[in-house]
């Protein structure tokens, strides 16, 4: 029997025999005319959404959860080569979330979720589309930073940099494509050819792109980078308008930092963050300091020649002084008898008119002139080299006034004597005279730089330099007294300086000392200019040595602070998958967009960080072509006075030049033209 379909009153579809069709057609109108006037307030016309043909009340499409949602699944299928997995991945962990709380099979879930979702990225295409241009974006910027060369982005000319750009476009759009189609030859075909246009096209709309930056940056600065400007304050605020002739006064360990409290302080703020910038002025500054001894060494050494052997030249002094004895012995095998009558006559009466000390060592030495235990006079002429060699013993000890000239007068005519009676004793003296003058001067210069009562004024040693040019005796030729006291001082500044190897504080303190005594004493030994390249070396450790303090050591409560927040865990919070699991796709939206901004902001800053600190730790005052050329273009736009480029030209003598691509230099310097 035939069967029909018709549509009853309520608009929905019944399939009836062909006999019957009349009948139930009028039984249906019959129900619906009942149901109407029964329950008129159930026929749905009120309710928005409620369609009639199937008595379903549907949601209204395009809604704000909708359009979240294909924002979210666009942007995370975008990215590139992983995307499929991602959204996949993210749909099952849905579904297994949402199965607890069903009663339907899993499978039935995974399914209903996949279409709600291709449904809710069909009626909302816009949405979806912005949300996988940026997962495309999200996911391609890690890659080109992270490898900037190998995707066109780095330095080298345009043609080279679209080259690769098109050959790494291509394989990257080949792959991705392969990956969503399942490994379709003509869908990666597709992509290839996509990849490898859009992969040429990249670096010249970089260039356009950067060119209207850079446009827009010369209208409204100098053109200077981030790291520049904050450089240049900091110079500014130290008043360091003349930068390379003050690094070039300090040598070529010099850097920036080390010309003010403000560019210290900038050093010191990166040395506490993390990252590239406090690596370099870290390693910088330790560098420098590992090589001040040897520089500090090296200097003096230059300067004031190497460190003597103390003890070699005293041990040389004695062996050349007891070489002496024998020459003293044939003198006075052809000596003479001698009368001391005159001598021990000038005694006598000194005795008798003479009181206290005085007399007693009158008296001691006419005793001495005696034979031993009577009232004779000996005409042995050694016993009265014995008594010369006595009176020389009680002049060393002694410290009365009236004393030591009763003891000079004496000894002088005793010496006298000698010389008539014993013949070529007198060079012989003069030959131990030397020696002993040597040996008095090596002490005497070890005493320089001291600070006590014994220590030599700047006039005394300047007239002991000075007579100790003067050859002793019946010498011929200049004495070494000068030279032994010049030894002496330099063995005593090598001892400072390894005493104090690491405190260059201290160091320059005990040498250069308080005054200016230190100074004349070092001018009146090796010279003016020595003496000043001595003081200048030292007072370059010294600032060296304070930038360090205050670059390194004082940052260290920051550096510690800084470290805690990197090596501990964070206060948890929802992140990208824990919101796509509970359903936040507006929320996972926000922390891919987070994630993709605040990763390219955290690259920025850290790149001007690395910057600036090469900027303050660079050792090359010479390399201010860059910055001079910009500030010039600059103020011949008339975007800055005259005199403003000309404040920034003298507080810029280091730049960036070294670090810069040369073509880039070029092309700024044909723009600044």
């Amino acid at each position: 029997m035939a069967t029909f379909q018709i549509t009853g009153p309520d608009g929905k579809k019944y399939r009836v025999s062909g006999e019957n069709a009349e009948g139930a057609l009028k039984a249906l109108q019959h129900h619906a005319g009942a149901a109407k006037q029964q329950h008129p307030e159930f026929d749905g016309s009120n309710i928005p959404g409620y369609d009639p043909a199937t008595g379903e009340v549907s949601q209204p499409q395009g809604g704000m959860m909708d359009r979240a949602g294909a924002f979210a699944m666009s942007a995370l299928e975008g990215l590139p080569l992983v995307g499929p997995s991602f959204k996949n991945v993210t749909q099952d962990i849905a579904a297994l979330a949402a199965y607890p709380f069903s009663d339907q099979p899993l499978g039935d879930i995974r399914q209903e979720m996949a279409a709600r979702t291709e449904q809710a990225q069909a009626d909302n295409p816009g949405t979806a589309m912005t949300g996988t241009a940026l997962g495309s974006i999200a996911g391609t910027v890690p890659m080109v930073a992270a490898a900037p060369a190998a995707f066109g982005a780095g330095g080298g000319g345009l043609l080279a940099n679209s080259i690769i750009g098109a050959l790494s476009g291509s394989a990257l759009g080949g792959a991705d494509a392969g990956i969503r189609s399942g490994g379709d030859p003509h869908a990666i075909e597709s992509g290839a050819l996509w990849g490898l246009g859009l992969g040429a096209a990249g670096p010249t709309a970089g260039r356009l792109v950067g060119s209207g930056v850079k446009a827009l940056a010369n209208r409204v600065g100098t053109g200077l980078s981030g790291a520049e400007r904050a450089f240049t304050r900091a110079a500014g605020s130290d008043a360091v308008s003349d930068m390379a002739p003050r690094l070039t006064a300090l040598g070529p360990d010099a850097m920036p930092m080390d010309l003010g409290p403000n560019l210290q302080r900038q050093a010191g703020a990166l040395a506490a963050m993390p990252g590239r910038g406090q690596e370099i002025v870290r390693s910088a500054v330790s560098a420098r300091d590992g090589g001040a001894n040897a520089r500090i060494g090296t200097a003096l050494d230059s300067t004031i020649g190497k460190t003597p052997s103390i003890a070699k030249i005293e041990a040389q002094i004695k062996t050349n002084m007891e070489a002496l004895g024998p020459q003293y012995g044939e003198a006075f095998e052809k000596a003479r008898r001698v009368d001391t009558s005159k001598i021990a006559e000038d005694l006598e009466s000194k005795i008798v008119n003479l009181r206290g000390d005085a007399q007693k060592a009158a008296q001691k030495i006419r005793q001495m002139l005696n034979v031993s235990g009577t009232d004779v006079l000996d005409p042995n002429p050694y016993t009265l080299f014995q008594t010369r060699q006595a009176i020389d013993g009680l002049l060393a000890t002694e410290a009365n006034p009236k004393v030591i000239g009763l003891l000079t007068e004496t000894r002088k005519a005793v010496d006298n004597r000698l010389a008539i009676s014993v013949p070529g004793i007198k060079k012989i003296d003069a030959r131990f005279q030397e020696l002993a003058g040597q040996r008095d001067a090596i002490q005497r210069g070890q005493q320089t730089l001291e600070s006590g009562r014994t220590a030599p004024r700047p006039e005394e040693l300047a007239n002991d330099v000075r007579q100790g040019a003067v050859p002793a005796g019946d010498m011929v030729g200049p004495s070494a007294v000068s030279l032994r006291l010049r030894e002496g001082a330099r063995a005593e500044i090598d001892r400072i300086v390894g005493t104090n190897a690491n405190d260059r504080v201290a160091l320059q303190r005990i040498i250069k000392g308080e005054g200016d005594w230190n100074r004349d004493r070092l001018a009146s030994l090796f010279g003016e200019d020595k003496a000043n390249r001595i003081i200048n070396v030292l007072d370059r450790e010294r600032r060296f040595a304070d930038t360090s303090q205050i670059v390194t050591r004082n940052s260290e409560t920051a550096a510690r602070a800084a470290a805690m927040q990197d090596t501990t865990l964070p206060a948890k919070q929802p992140g990208l998958i824990r919101n796509l699991m509970n359903l936040r796709f507006g929320d996972a939206t926000a922390d891919l967009g987070d994630k993709a901004i605040g990763g390219a902001r955290s690259a920025a800053q850290e790149a001007q960080n690395a910057e600036l600190a090469r900027l303050l730790t660079s050792n090359d005052p010479a390399s201010v072509t860059r910055t001079v050329q910009l500030v010039q273009a600059a103020q011949r736009r008339g975007d800055i006075s005259a005199q403003k480029a000309k404040e920034i030209i003298q507080g810029l003598s280091v730049s960036s030049a070294q670090r810069r691509q040369p073509l880039e230099i070029t092309a700024r310097a044909r723009n600044a033209r």
